[in-house]
């Protein structure tokens, strides 16, 4: 049978904060190396899409969440191109500080603003 590292510490930190990182420090090439990507022989960038996926901890132990976010991703690659999927993140990030530090929810301020635009399609954007 194959000896292989297990990776057991679960405090593991894969990606480092940006402050925590010396400049003097050559981090290209360190990348961590889970159980099922040493069976797989992933290469790094594999192995760091799936740590991607697997830091919603609760995909460690429920199989629908990590399905869910991997549909997510499959289907955002599939549909969009590189720049219309980061601009997406980048609007899912301020929806989510939106709630934490206003309180208010993207999904009922994007309904309100569907709402206004039936009755007033006037003032509906217009896309460039």
């Amino acid at each position: 049978m194959r000896k292989r590292p297990i990776i057991e510490d679960d405090e593991e930190i894969y990606i480092p904060e940006l402050d925590e990182v010396d400049a003097e420090i050559d981090i290209h090439g360190q990348y961590p190396r889970s159980n099922a990507g040493i069976a797989l022989d992933w290469s790094p960038l594999e192995q760091q899409i799936f740590d991607l996926l697997y830091l919603n901890r609760f995909a460690k132990y429920d199989r629908e969440v990590l399905d869910e976010a991997a549909k997510e991703a499959i289907h955002l690659v599939k549909t969009f191109k590189s720049h219309e999927i980061a601009r997406i993140a980048s609007v899912a990030m301020m929806a989510f500080q939106l709630s934490e530090s206003e309180g208010k929810s993207f999904e009922e301020e994007y309904q309100k603003y569907i709402d206004y635009i039936r009755k007033h399609p006037e003032d509906a954007e217009e896309v460039r």
